[in-house]
């Protein structure tokens, strides 16, 4: 940190629209508001044309204070960001691979699986996974199991006919727990009425059915998560919140994707476990390790640019 480092009062999140890209955002934004006191303020800046999103990155801050720091995420805010930032004299911290250069922004936060072998600039730094909202303070745990559906996407199919016997294997294994499954918007239709023609002894909810901030709540108070192997920021989500963690299976699309070598890291760090083994493993779950890589990287943005104003409100 700089010997004249500026305190961090005001932090503006510019958002493309997109809930995994916002998340990110306003995840780190409210890990550093929990450590300073700042206020923070989402604007999206969702539209046709460069001039378009710019003119909404930086408008109403012209008139009122100007922000410290600017975060973003997604193709569509790396200019915005970039330029906003020299306008107001911000910090710019963007999160996950731009496809402009990288020294176009102060701090460039990358998930260690998408950069390539080999020297890092000064201002990239590799991130374990997608970063989140959950909170470093944790309620009790309950003794509640939570099942996460993703569904088909470019890194992986579906497997619905041997996903239902294996969810109702993990339901049986721990019916001392009371049990959530919930689909999401990319779970093919009618899989949750198949679960329940499978005998799952289990609360099926829709994505439809859930209320803002419900996906955290559930994790955060939940002994016990499964998540499917597609579905890389629920995965995190569960790790961050301290429950025990297995994966389900999905059929790749192709090898040694990005996902896949998500996946890879969390299993060969001791944070989630694959239904494989643990069916051969005693069903059992191993209990959790502390990790809460968006807290890390906060630490890290107040080290780099800014001097604390008060004690952490974790």
């Amino acid at each position: 940190m700089p010997a004249d480092a500026p305190q961090l009062r005001f932090i503006r999140v510019l958002s493309d629209g997109r809930p995994g890209h916002e998340n990110q955002s306003v995840g780190l934004a409210e890990a550093l508001a929990r450590r300073t006191g700042a206020t923070v303020e989402t604007v999206r800046i969702t539209g046709a044309g460069y001039l378009a999103r710019y003119q909404r990155a930086i408008d109403r801050a012209l008139d009122g204070p100007w922000p410290q720091l600017l975060i973003g995420a997604g193709h569509a805010v790396h200019l915005p960001l970039s330029f906003a930032a020299r306008r107001f004299g911000a910090r710019s911290v963007l999160i996950m691979e731009p496809t402009w250069p990288k020294a176009w922004f102060d701090l460039c936060l990358v998930p260690e699986h998408d950069l390539p072998a080999g020297p890092l600039a000064d201002n990239v730094f590799p991130t374990r996974g997608a970063l989140n909202r959950i909170p470093e303070a944790r309620p009790p745990k309950q003794p509640r199991g939570v099942i996460l559906l993703g569904g088909p996407s470019r890194h992986h199919g579906w497997n619905g006919a041997a996903l239902a016997p294996a969810i109702r294997e993990i339901v049986r294994a721990r019916s001392e727990f009371t049990w959530t499954v919930a689909n999401s918007r990319r779970t093919p239709p009618g899989f949750l009425e198949e679960l329940n023609r499978a005998d799952v002894s289990a609360e099926l909810m829709a994505h439809t059915r859930t209320p803002p901030g419900w996906v955290p709540e559930q994790l955060l108070t939940a002994t016990e998560v499964w998540v499917t192997e597609d579905s890389i920021s629920m995965m995190y989500e569960a790790v961050t919140a301290g429950a025990r963690t297995g994966l389900l299976p999905a059929p790749p699309r192709r090898e040694n994707s990005r996902v896949l070598r998500a996946v890879a890291a969390l299993v060969r760090g001791g944070l989630a476990t694959r239904y494989a083994d643990w069916e051969q493993n005693g069903r059992h779950l191993p209990a959790p390790k502390p990790f809460h890589e968006t807290a890390r990287c906060a630490d890290l943005v107040l080290e780099r640019f800014f001097s604390p104003r008060n004690t952490p409100k974790l």
